[in-house]
């Protein structure tokens, strides 16, 4: 990885339970900075993703975190069950499409420690010309400053 990881990325990585705490203590917050907080969360989730991190994108991610992949890249039908799963699967992606991209589109709290966002994603293979695009909306569920469950279904046509 050529690019520096930022601080917050580096403190999840490196010392992930003192990150759970912080990330528990956001729920504490009024509304307006925890909104701001859970924006800048999911956008160094976006940067890193774009740059293929993904020990930072899944860094707060319960060991037996329940993960339901976007729907045009899921094998079977059943979520993944465990943070290695969900690695093992991203990491088969990143072996098929050379570039993976993902924009943020809205991010909102539906219910404290529930998270809903509206994302696009594309991936292509310069290998074999493949190109994947899509919109999903992600649910993110969160307990103890950990995610224990994300769900990701194509987003509907608007």
């Amino acid at each position: 990885m050529g690019e520096r990881r930022p601080l917050a990325d580096r403190i999840e990585i490196g010392a992930p339970a003192v990150a759970a705490l912080l990330a528990r203590g956001l729920g504490r917050l009024p509304e307006p900075v925890r909104r701001r907080a859970l924006q800048g969360a999911f956008d160094r989730a976006r940067d890193a993703f774009n740059r293929g991190d993904m020990d930072a994108v899944f860094a707060l991610f319960a060991a037996d975190v329940e993960y339901g992949p976007p729907p045009p890249l899921r094998v079977g039908a059943q979520p993944l069950r465990g943070r290695a799963a969900v690695f093992d699967f991203w990491r088969e992606v990143l072996e098929r499409y050379e570039r993976n991209t993902i924009e943020n589109l809205s991010l909102g709290e539906a219910a404290p420690g529930r998270i809903v966002r509206r994302a696009r994603l594309s991936h292509s293979s310069r290998a074999t010309g493949e190109t994947l695009a899509y919109e999903i909306v992600q649910t993110t569920e969160r307990r103890h400053g950990r995610v224990v469950r994300q769900v990701n279904v194509l987003a509907p046509e608007t």
